[in-house]
């Protein structure tokens, strides 16, 4: 009686965290103009997965625990199969994202045509349903329900040889590789956002602030924790809670593939590749911080830096790489900076 108090506590804890968390980032996003963009649909989408998920658990999962309902324990398995399709969309909405920030310092000519509104709808769309038909097809017509286990007070895979080796490769090996493949995206984006900002800085004389080092950092730890957190999930689940004797341990291990979502709230930042493509190059050296100050007009083909005398805008060769001799050759005066 005592661990079952425990591991509700547990629960209610982390999931009204969760629940309030991302519901007021979802709401404090909608009422940015700057997350109406691509990038902002898709981090909003991302809030509404890890609501949905903290919610399953607040209003389904947590009174069982308290009182494991004969007929609410019957009909879990297709709560097993809503959280499971949650969960895939979370993690293609992951990598979504990566791909967005990648696109934006990678081919920052393309992303306005690649991730239209329109476009990115569509895309969000079609991850919902490829979702649900996968975890329909999987966990319920197959038959390897997701359903509440009431000896581990929490959700789990029908313990069968087939269901075993199916959700190993469906689930564990699929989630882990995209995990795997969001992670080196979102380094190589941030090697290569860095790249660019020190290369136009040097070209103006400029040095990097501490704050900027920072926004860099953060970018970088934030990419890394994600994956990690999404990561430790699955390992958790599959690897380590099978090996320990603890209800309560077991309990706790096994549902941090789902209490992620609950702590994801507080790390879902606004690194937004508009802002980025705004930004990245406009400061001003007489500010205490470095900037970013103020930015061009047409911000996919041309940047503004200071000279200590007047602000110059900088236009990059047509789908190609800007670099230090060409900016210090090729600059003009600007037309609406």
């Amino acid at each position: 009686m005592q661990r079952k108090m425990i591991v509700a506590l547990i629960t209610f804890l982390v999931t009204v965290f969760g629940t309030v968390s991302n519901a007021l980032v979802f709401i404090a996003a909608r009422r940015m103009s700057s997350m109406n963009s691509s990038f902002g649909i898709i981090t909003k989408n991302q809030a509404i997965c890890n609501f949905l998920m903290s919610l399953i658990f607040l209003v389904y999962i947590f009174p069982l625990q308290i009182s494991a309902m004969k007929l609410m324990v019957t009909y879990s398995h297709f709560v097993g199969m809503f959280a499971m399709t949650v969960y895939e969309i979370s993690n293609l909405s992951h990598f979504l994202i990566a791909v967005n920030r990648f696109c934006a310092v990678f081919l920052p000519y393309y992303y306005e045509k690649l991730f239209t509104v329109f476009s990115t709808k569509i895309l969000r769309n079609v991850i919902w349903v490829a979702s649900a038909i996968w975890c329909m097809v999987l966990y319920e017509l197959i038959g390897c329900k997701f359903s509440y286990d009431v000896a581990s007070w929490s959700l789990a895979f029908l313990a069968t040889d087939m269901c075993t080796q199916l959700t190993w490769y469906s689930d564990f090996t699929f989630n882990t590789s995209f995990v795997v493949l969001t992670l080196i995206t979102n380094l190589l984006t941030a090697f290569k956002a860095g790249k660019n900002s020190r290369m136009l800085m040097n070209a103006a004389g400029i040095k990097m602030s501490k704050r900027q080092k920072q926004r860099e950092l953060n970018f970088v730890k934030q990419s890394f924790l994600q994956g990690l957190s999404v990561f430790s999930g699955q390992v958790t689940y599959y690897l380590i809670a099978p090996l320990l004797s603890n209800p309560v341990l077991i309990f706790i291990i096994g549902s941090l593939w789902a209490f992620m979502h609950s702590i994801e709230g507080t790390s879902l930042r606004n690194w937004s590749p508009k802002n980025y493509l705004l930004q990245i190059s406009c400061f001003v050296p007489g500010l205490k911080n470095g900037g970013p100050y103020r930015s061009c007009r047409d911000y996919l083909f041309r940047y503004c830096i200071w000279n200590r005398i007047k602000y110059v805008c900088i236009y990059r060769r047509s789908k190609n790489e800007l670099d230090e001799q060409f900016i210090r050759n090729n600059y003009k005066e600007p037309d609406n900076c």
